[in-house]
């Protein structure tokens, strides 16, 4: 039997990565494939799958560093949380990388944020650019409104709830005024309202109207196409006169909606912007007309009395006059020569006040600050005094106890003894011979021994 060959883990994982990378030489590829999960932490991790008649047909992982995250959410700007979550299919490209312990997986660098909206958002989008690069975009947006709205051009399907709901708030608005409209009538929804909406536009001499009125019902996200196609969005953007929309969507932006130079969300909003402006203008030309009256009476009122003032003044005697005069400047200079008088008795007060505080207040300072100065350094050296002749004690209290503990008597105790030879301590052995007599003293008596033998560790 051959002897079977044996690879190792690694081994196998090794050459699955060799041959990936021969593959693949380190270039990114763009790959369609559904979001099935994504979490997020510092970076976000996916699990890739792509689908075929209900079933998973390949599943891969994949990573998006955070490096790239943070520029692929700047590049997807609002469409970024609808679009990195599950359930979402993607175009991105992305590097095939094979690691050895957490096996193959996808590097993302780009999202391809077209591939995610609709067509009629994309075309949406290159509308509003095209407009943009033509600067037709802020145009009719920056003419002015008339302060009267009262010649309306009104595009819009006849019979429709949009048409019906716009003309009769204006027709039995509570004010009473008065509009002048004339339909240009054009398919608001199907394959043929952008041709028509354009033809309606294209019909209206501006010089016969205030603004333009454009309106329809509501309806669905894909009804509003119409309503962004480019042709129609140039007409717009170039009449001379303001353009009102109420294109009837609470939620969903028409291109007209953002290039109109006033946007509402239904025709009865535009209807009802219409008669308060109307409102607005008659308010303030009824308030302009009470202040021109109120105006003209002060001032008829004030010319009157200055007149008849005029004329008293005229009828008294230069003498008179002369004697009043000179009474009111005799008042005024004894009034005068009395506050100066007063003030400079004040000032004198005053200034004697400071000349004393100046006298007495140093010394009465200087005493207060040495003496809590000299309270202060008493009590500092009492506290350095006390807390020295501590320490002495303490010092005084140890030698003691040391001097007890080492006392012969307390070493006797200790079980320890003294040895004399000829009346002297005995402390080195080899001093002794055989037959010496020798007194031992212990704690309670003492005892006289002759020495037999002698034995010495060599260290004496």
């Amino acid at each position: 039997m051959a002897e079977r060959k044996v690879y190792t883990l690694s081994q196998v994982g090794s050459a699955i990565k060799k041959r990936i990378e021969e593959a693949t030489h380190g270039e990114a590829y763009w790959i369609k494939a559904e979001i099935a999960s994504i979490r997020f932490k510092q970076h976000a991790y996916l699990e890739l799958a792509q689908h075929k008649d209900g079933m998973k047909v390949a599943v891969m992982r994949g990573t998006i560093w955070a490096s790239a995250l943070q520029r692929i959410r700047n590049t997807l700007g609002n469409e970024s949380d609808r679009i990195l979550k599950d359930g979402v299919e993607i175009l991105f490209l992305a590097r095939p990388r094979y690691h050895l312990v957490y096996g193959l997986s996808l590097d993302i660098e780009e999202i391809d944020l077209g591939f995610n909206i609709s067509e009629m958002e994309r075309r949406k989008r290159e509308t509003i650019a095209a407009l943009k690069a033509e600067g037709l975009f802020h145009r009719n947006r920056l003419l002015p409104l008339p302060v009267v709205i009262q010649r309306i051009a009104l595009i819009s399907s006849e019979g429709t709830a949009a048409y019906a709901d716009l003309v009769q708030h204006l027709e039995n608005n509570e004010h009473g005024y008065r509009f002048h409209v004339q339909v240009f009538h054009a398919a608001v929804q199907g394959d043929a309202a952008a041709a028509e909406l354009r033809a309606a536009v294209a019909a209206i001499d501006p010089l016969h109207f205030d603004a333009v009125v454009i309106v329809r019902g509501g309806g669905s996200k894909l009804d509003l196409e119409p309503f962004n196609d480019l042709e129609l969005a140039r007409l717009v953007a170039t009449l001379p006169i303001p353009v009102l929309t109420g294109i009837g969507h609470e939620v969903d932006i028409s291109v007209l909606d953002l290039i109109a130079n006033s946007p509402h969300k239904t025709p009865t909003a535009a209807a009802d912007f219409i008669v308060d402006r109307n409102l607005y203008f008659e308010t303030a030309m009824t308030g302009m007309l009470v202040e021109i009256h109120n105006t003209m009476l002060s001032v008829f009122t004030l010319h009157k009395e200055r007149l008849s003032t005029y004329k008293e003044m005229a009828s008294m005697r230069p003498a008179a006059h002369c004697r009043t005069q000179r009474g009111a400047l005799h008042t005024f200079t004894s009034q005068f020569a009395r506050l100066i008088t007063e003030e400079l008795t004040g000032q004198h007060k005053l200034l004697d006040g400071f000349g004393q505080s100046l006298l007495v207040l140093p010394r009465h300072k200087l005493a207060q600050v040495e003496t809590a100065r000299v309270r202060e350094m008493g009590s500092a050296l009492a506290a350095h005094a006390q807390h020295g002749l501590q320490r002495v004690i303490g010092k005084l209290d140890g030698i003691g106890n040391a001097v007890h503990l080492l006392a012969p008597e307390r070493l006797l105790e200790r079980g320890f003894s003294i040895a004399r030879a000829s009346g002297k301590s005995v402390t080195n052995a080899a001093l002794l011979k055989p037959g010496d007599e020798i007194e031992t003293t212990f704690a309670n008596g003492r005892t006289w021994s002759t020495v037999n033998k002698i034995e010495t560790d060599g260290k004496g």
